[in-house]
């Protein structure tokens, strides 16, 4: 069984994803596709690695991620193999990679070399779709480009100790219910806080304690005109183990959600002050 993703900020309302399927389907025997998101904010290489990192571990060893968001090659940006943790992924050198793994963790980065690469303006399609079948026709690496060993870097915001009491983090993804992830891991937290009782300042919200999961927000022992209200904010620690910003059962689209009504988006800081 051959499993290859696809990654692609195209939506859904033109060809492109359906092109890219086919080609697979003509190039390869009976693959295993799988749509992980074509809904990516237009170039957003944070957003995409988030999504990507969140998923690939759960696919099977030697799955090919194919990520197709601003792709073109150019002579800053080249396209690359990178073999990390078991799974192949394409695509190009825009930052992306450095995203997924450091340098030095991947066990293999191949410069592609492909006929179709310089002018193409539809990569995906014409190199990257090729590179994946010869990957699953077992083609070795080294005939696929050039071995290399250093990626692009994105320059990514940190969670920031500006005091033993003050910790700043910062918006890494707002998902479909506008709740906002943040780059606060709960290894970190944890030993930041030492225990510690804590207070998040997160626009004009304050919240002072963090949940298990959303539904632990309302004790179900109180009569229902006495329980916490639909649209508060929350925090939790999202299945990924970062901090999450929430406002409980928000609706984007009817009445609003933690992005929309604490007008925090990507790249904005919340901050946790600790007591001293």
């Amino acid at each position: 069984m051959h499993i290859i993703t696809l990654t692609s900020d195209f939506g859904s309302k033109d060809y492109a994803v359906a092109a890219v399927k086919g080609s697979l389907l003509d190039l390869i025997d009976n693959p295993t596709i799988i749509d992980i998101s074509h809904e990516i904010t237009p170039y957003n290489i944070p957003e995409a690695a988030y999504i990507l990192n969140a998923v690939y571990s759960n696919f099977p060893k030697n799955s090919i991620h194919i990520i197709g968001i601003d792709s073109e090659k150019t002579l800053e940006q080249r396209h690359l193999i990178a073999r990390y943790n078991g799974h192949y992924f394409i695509g190009a050198d825009n930052g992306i990679f450095s995203l997924i793994a450091e340098q030095d963790q991947f066990d293999r980065i191949i410069e592609i070399q492909h006929p179709k690469s310089k002018d193409s303006s539809f990569p995906m399609l014409d190199i990257f779709v090729d590179i994946a079948a010869q990957i699953v026709f077992n083609e070795e690496l080294e005939n696929l480009g050039n071995s290399t060993t250093e990626v692009k870097k994105w320059i990514k915001n940190i969670p920031d100790l500006s005091s033993e009491n003050e910790l700043i983090g910062h918006v890494n993804y707002v998902d479909r219910y506008g709740n906002l992830v943040t780059d606060i891991s709960k290894e970190f937290f944890d030993t930041v806080c030492n225990d510690r009782s804590f207070e998040i300042f997160a626009s004009n919200a304050k919240i002072k304690k963090i949940h298990q999961n959303y539904n632990a927000f309302i004790n179900f022992e109180l009569p229902i005109t006495q329980r916490q209200k639909t649209g508060n904010a929350l925090a939790i620690f999202n299945s990924l183990g970062f901090l999450e910003i929430a406002l409980y059962k928000s609706d984007p689209q009817h009445g609003g959600s933690a992005s929309t009504l604490l007008g925090l988006e990507v790249g904005d800081s919340i901050k946790i002050v600790f007591e001293g």
